[in-house]
């Protein structure tokens, strides 16, 4: 097969969705397929690079629970949603947003019964205080000059999560990470490049629903969020 067919067929298996991946491929020009070949190394079928199914780990052997945000929501509901690297208000002016809230849910699921010291983006952290969760670390956002959120990627909240639970004087040990379910491997790889042990609970319920009205666009769709998680996997990869 040509490696646009590939593509197809491996993401079929992979997201357990055939319509789907036709549809993400389809989307995707040339040079984003030939950016996934090479992130393969020119196996498409096998690489580990182009898994979407994270390993996991019983929830009962998890020491600490980190979650990732997915997206958020303009307070104002009229707001455009921004691109990669565009300018991002205040937090006063954006709302976590539904999958920000189910995992949020989540993670309460999984501490209310195994309670262990949580790490949360901070728009899942805003969640967690509504749901009267304790223990939670909230991995904030730094601003500009100007009061706009610098944006904070997926290796900068393990990063400084990391900072932040050890200034605390606490061990991550084997880490349970929350995310979305299409996020959720490079979550994990991005975890451990970070210095974690990092799996996902087992049975955890992450939640896979695009949010539509995402204030970031990328997040809208299974179109607009597997090029772009590929091209993140590509620079975790080099570095």
């Amino acid at each position: 097969m040509d490696p646009r067919s590939q593509l197809t067929a491996r993401l079929s298996t992979e997201l357990d969705d055939p319509d789907g991946a036709r549809s993400v491929v389809a989307a995707m020009d040339d040079a984003a397929v030939a950016a996934a070949e090479a992130l393969a190394d020119g196996d498409i079928a096998g690489s580990p690079w182009l898994s979407y199914r994270p390993s996991t780990v019983p929830v009962d052997e998890i020491d600490s629970l980190w979650v990732f945000s997915y997206g958020f929501r303009f307070a104002d509901p009229a707001a455009d949603p921004v691109g990669l690297g565009a300018r991002v208000p205040g937090p006063d002016e954006l709302v976590p947003g539904p999958t920000n809230e189910a995992l949020a849910r989540a993670a309460a699921d999984v501490v209310v019964d195994h309670p262990v010291p949580v790490v949360a983006q901070w728009e899942v952290a805003r969640e967690l205080q509504k749901l009267g969760v304790a223990d939670v670390i909230s991995v904030e956002p730094d601003t500009a000059p100007d009061g706009s959120v610098v944006y904070l990627s997926t290796a900068g909240v393990a990063d400084k999560g990391l900072r932040q639970l050890t200034a605390a004087g606490t061990e991550p040990g084997q880490a349970g990470v929350l995310c979305f379910r299409y996020h959720a491997e490079r979550c994990v790889l991005t975890a451990r490049a970070a210095g974690l042990t990092a799996d996902v609970p087992e049975g955890a319920d992450l939640p896979s629903k695009f949010d539509p009205k995402s204030g970031q666009d990328w997040t809208r769709s299974l179109e607009t969020w597997i090029p772009v998680d590929l091209a993140g996997r590509t620079v975790l990869k080099a570095g």
